[in-house]
């Protein structure tokens, strides 16, 4: 029965939901993570039935703690609108914390729609995980994310945002100390495991670039050695704008770009809102690629 169940207990309830665990629920509202497992212990012992699964990755709702975040949701929308009554303008405005989830090559556009976002609602706060595995959605452990392939879970919304096209490239510099280069004798930038299962890149394996004397984990590392002059790289076309591409023969799979959240995360205002504006960051940055390839193409 939701009569059972208290505001106090409604908002633990709804901080796992958010967070994916009771140690950042906890985080969140400032107790031990002690405390918030025991009090749902208890409201799931005056319910008699379990509301939240424990897992090693973290907690998920059963299908009788999602019907009681609904319950929540509307009790804190209504605690909003009391509060709200007879104040200024500016506490009508968006509240609460969004956290994303996204790959380091996205991580710049997460940063741009979050600089607009505070901007234009100075309550709201965004955090980002950079990260190259998915985190589960599913399971609340992220608000939204930025992924590059479907994982096909039925329960989660899948916007298609565009496809990143890929291609091999250099600095400057290093085409001039080694204007002859091939994929064979190229010094590759390579990419540690698990990173360099990415399609694109064993493509261009395949194709003879292999030879790799400095290899990292990280995209970001891997951008500033090309930039360097170290070596070449596969690389995202949008984040090679000031380095010139070679091998044009060489075709590279595209990446699939999504953006990703759970529908009860859209229920909440200021998380719809933060997904449209990373939506619109994203498109802009997959258009303005798409204009800069057409250009090149035609100076051909």
């Amino acid at each position: 029965m939701v009569s059972e169940a208290n505001w106090d207990d409604l908002r633990l309830l709804l901080a796992v939901s958010r967070r994916g665990s009771f140690l950042q629920a906890g985080q969140m509202l400032g107790i031990a993570a002690s405390t918030v497992s025991r009090r749902l212990t208890q409201l799931e012992s005056a319910l008699g039935e379990p509301l939240v699964e424990r897992g090693v990755e973290g907690c998920w709702l059963t299908s009788r703690g999602q019907s009681l975040v609904e319950v929540a949701l509307a009790a804190e929308a209504g605690l909003r609108r009391q509060t709200v009554a007879g104040r200024p303008a500016l506490d009508t405005e968006l509240s609460g914390s969004v956290l994303v989830s996204a790959g380091e090559g996205f991580a710049s556009c997460v940063l741009e729609a979050a600089s607009r976002f505070t901007a234009l609602h100075p309550r709201c706060t965004v955090e980002l995980l950079v990260a190259a595995d998915f985190h589960k959605i599913v399971r609340g452990v992220a608000d939204i994310a930025v992924r590059t392939a479907h994982l096909g879970e039925p329960s989660l919304i899948y916007r298609p945002i565009g496809r990143l096209a890929y291609g091999v490239f250099a600095d400057a510099d290093y085409l001039r100390r080694f204007p002859q280069v091939t994929p064979a004798t190229a010094v590759n930038i390579g990419l540690l495991p698990p990173l360099d299962m990415l399609p694109q890149v064993r493509v261009a394996k395949a194709a003879g670039l292999e030879r790799a004397q400095i290899s990292v984990n990280s995209f970001a590392l891997q951008l500033d050695a090309v930039k360097r002059g170290l070596g070449v790289a596969v690389l995202p076309r949008v984040l090679a704008q000031d380095l010139i591409e070679l091998f044009a023969e060489l075709q590279l799979p595209d990446m699939e770009v999504y953006l990703v959240t759970r529908p009860q995360a859209l229920k909440q205002a200021h998380i719809k809102c933060f997904f449209a504006m990373l939506e619109q960051v994203l498109l802009e940055a997959l258009a303005l690629e798409t204009v800069e390839a057409d250009a090149l193409g035609g100076e051909g």
